[in-house]
């Protein structure tokens, strides 16, 4: 394309302003620190090094920026940014969601890889090399079966969070301000529906297609930091033992306690409120939502989370979780008492708990003997 071209203008501006938009955002991310949240920034943004160098490799765009239109240029920005946005959204969700898991050292292997099967094409691109006649669908194949290999190390990420999220739910005090449940289960599929967006770029392999990726990927980029570094942004979960981190190695016992050394609650309204908390406990029997969190009780109680804590904490629980598996577990032997001929399986699902074997871990937790055996003894008393 000429350079009096408007199309190629077009394209120009878009790439360059990709390119400086992320070049800034990666400042942003590395050293740009908001007061409101300046000393609990790493509790806040495990993984913030990790987004800046998502916005950093864009650099490597710089070739097509170049040569906008041409096709050895765009074939290696779009294989590039097809593997390395892959492989980053890995470390990214990695280190956000489950921080003490981090191997910085697999995270270069992954890199390995991806390097190699670009560095020909970024050669190519820049006229150093001439690869040989017919390159072009081998490279498209080696790309699309790497991106494949990071395409299904995605999904089994977004399953991964998925199972966290459901334990962190069941198994921990999860509040609406807490690290991130709710954001977690928004957010878990979104490294995936950008990689599909990105295979979708890589194999139309056009320049007008590029320039939407590019102006959708400015504005969510704008949108991402805006986001995560929000001046205004309250932070309470950091200053508290709330603080939720997604572990795939914490065990049920692992529970979160609740700190009340400060009680908030004169008499009457705490009478008032575990009142109102045990009528939703034993009327309504809300312990039987699967996956609860306490939002769903402070939205029905019109309280917040540091007097639902309090009242939690005074009524002679340990935690949240202690309060919904203590009722579960309650029910679950009723159940077992009333219907001897259900499945432990449909026991299970009826009060709230996510599987039988969660079921077991909860009676076990509480020092009971295993369902099975109560139904079994319940069996011989019926005898």
């Amino acid at each position: 394309m000429a350079t009096t071209d408007p199309a190629y203008l077009i394209l120009f501006s878009a790439n360059l302003a990709f390119i400086v938009t992320h070049l800034y955002s990666w400042l942003l991310k590395w050293f740009y620190r908001p007061q409101a949240y300046r000393d609990h920034f790493h509790e806040l943004f495990p993984a913030q090094r990790s987004v800046g160098v998502i916005y950093l490799l864009q650099i490597f765009e710089l070739p097509y920026l170049l040569q906008i239109g041409d096709r050895d240029a765009l074939l290696y920005v779009n294989a590039f940014s097809l593997l390395f946005f892959s492989i980053q959204m890995l470390i990214m969700c990695e280190g956000y969601f489950f921080p003490t898991q981090r191997r910085n050292r697999r995270d270069l292997w992954l890199f390995l890889p991806a390097a190699v099967v670009l560095l020909p094409l970024f050669l190519q691109a820049v006229n150093i090399i001439a690869m040989p006649q017919g390159w072009r669908p081998w490279m498209v194949g080696v790309v699309s079966l790497l991106f494949l290999l990071y395409f299904l190390q995605s999904v089994h990420m977004a399953l991964r969070i998925r199972r966290a999220v459901q334990r962190a739910n069941e198994e921990r005090y999860a509040d609406s301000d807490d690290f991130p449940v709710a954001f977690a289960n928004i957010i878990r599929w979104v490294p995936t529906l950008i990689l599909i967006l990105l295979a979708v770029n890589f194999y139309a392999d056009h320049p007008w297609v590029k320039f939407g990726r590019d102006i959708l990927f400015i504005f969510a980029s704008v949108w991402f930091c805006v986001l995560t570094l929000n001046p205004w942004r309250k932070v309470s979960s950091v200053l508290s033992e709330q603080c939720l981190v997604l572990s795939e190695d914490e065990q049920p016992g692992d529970d979160i306690q609740l700190n009340t050394q400060h009680s908030t609650l004169n008499t009457q309204r705490f009478d008032d409120l575990a009142a109102r908390l045990e009528a939703l406990l034993t009327d309504e029997r809300l312990f039987t939502e699967p996956h609860i969190t306490s939002d769903l009780f402070i939205s029905r109680l019109g309280t917040n989370s540091k007097y639902l804590a309090e009242a939690i904490h005074r009524s002679g629980y340990q935690s949240f979780y202690d309060m919904i598996s203590q009722h579960r577990v309650r029910h679950a032997i009723s159940l077992i008492h009333q219907h001897p001929d259900w499945l432990l399986a449909d026991i299970s699902d009826q009060c709230g708990f996510s599987s039988q074997a969660s079921m077991a871990k909860a009676f076990k937790s509480q020092g009971k003997d295993t369902p099975s055996s109560y139904r079994d003894r319940n069996a011989v008393a019926l005898q």
